[in-house]
């Protein structure tokens, strides 16, 4: 394994482990999401963070605030890893006020709030949240019964695109046609569309790399999950590396993982939670490199914000999981 990603792996790690010693009743899933976000930073950060910005939180919101709910520890998370989490804050609280006039109350908003803080910030923020709201409408009239509140982060996403409204939902639109023959017509290959149409290139293009990734695990004996694994797999798809190195690369961490605690074993992740988080920090991996490499400032500024927005992305998936278990086992 290269030294680079090698290093990343460490510190996804010693994140995760100190994000269960310090939130012990967080939910399980959530704790790999945020720690894979923590491995792309070389910032210090501690449990005294992290506890300084759950405080803030608490100062700044109200006890039933959705800043506190499914999604408190990736708020939380992004907050700490923030230079300045007081500024990040508050931007964030702008943006959900913004974005209230648009949008239902919901668990989803803050982490949209947080998009629209950190990608918004000194643009016309009411005329982003009206953009996002109109691509939101034009999805649920697409998908009355699959667009739901968890949509309002990628509506946010993809209402920084440059294109018009509808250039941006008729590219979502013909992801999802490419894409629900293999994967079928439910809500996570609507979620893969909206990530993959946030990147260039024809939808046919971008289902042949999906495919081209998932197949290659697939011949390699390891199945990528279908469900809310996908939107990482269509991060890596967008990556403009070989469907052959992206796979070796997936292949290399998840091996590396299957023989570390909390992944070995009957009682590790099951195999297909081990290998998202391998594609996760292989996605990482791959922007840090091209930092440093001949590639224009303009194609690691897209780039970045393509993963970051795919960890974004990624929460809201995970937050809408979350509420869903919880769901069920309060109606058992």
């Amino acid at each position: 394994m290269r030294t680079s990603l090698s290093h990343r792996c460490a510190r996804f790690l010693d994140a995760r482990d100190m994000l269960r010693q310090a939130f012990p009743f967080a939910h399980a899933q959530m704790i790999p999401i945020c720690a894979g976000m923590a491995a792309g930073q070389n910032r210090p950060w501690d449990a005294g963070r992290l506890y300084a910005c759950r405080d803030l939180i608490q100062e700044k919101t109200g006890l039933f605030s959705n800043f506190r709910g499914a999604g408190h520890l990736a708020v939380i998370t992004l907050l700490a890893l923030s230079p300045a989490p007081e500024e990040r804050m508050a931007f964030a609280l702008q943006g959900y006020k913004v974005l209230r006039t648009r949008f239902y109350a919901s668990q989803y908003l803050p982490l949209a709030a947080l998009l629209l803080a950190d990608w918004a910030r000194g643009r016309d923020l009411d005329g982003v949240a009206a953009r996002a709201e109109e691509i939101y409408r034009r999805m649920k009239r697409e998908h009355p019964f699959l667009t739901g509140a968890e949509d309002s982060v990628f509506a946010v996403l993809l209402a920084l695109s440059p294109d018009t409204e509808q250039a941006v939902v008729d590219q979502v639109e013909a992801c999802y046609d490419a894409l629900k023959h293999p994967f079928g017509t439910g809500q996570y290959t609507q979620a893969l569309s909206h990530v993959l149409a946030l990147g260039e290139g024809s939808a046919q293009e971008k289902r042949d790399k999906v495919l081209g990734v998932y197949q290659g695990l697939k011949a390699a004996g390891r199945k990528y999950g279908a469900g809310y694994e996908l939107g990482t797999l269509g991060s890596l798809a967008l990556l403009p590396a070989p469907v052959e190195e992206l796979t070796a690369d997936v292949l290399e961490v998840d091996e590396f993982l299957s023989h570390q605690k909390g992944y070995r074993g009957i009682l590790g992740l099951p195999k297909n939670q081990r290998l998202m988080h391998s594609a996760m920090l292989v996605s990482g991996d791959y922007v840090d490199q091209r930092k440093t490499s001949v590639m224009g400032a303009a194609a690691v500024s897209g780039t970045v914000a393509m993963i970051a927005a795919q960890e974004m992305a990624l929460c809201a998936v995970m937050v809408g999981g979350i509420g869903a278990s919880a769901a069920a086992n309060n109606d058992g």
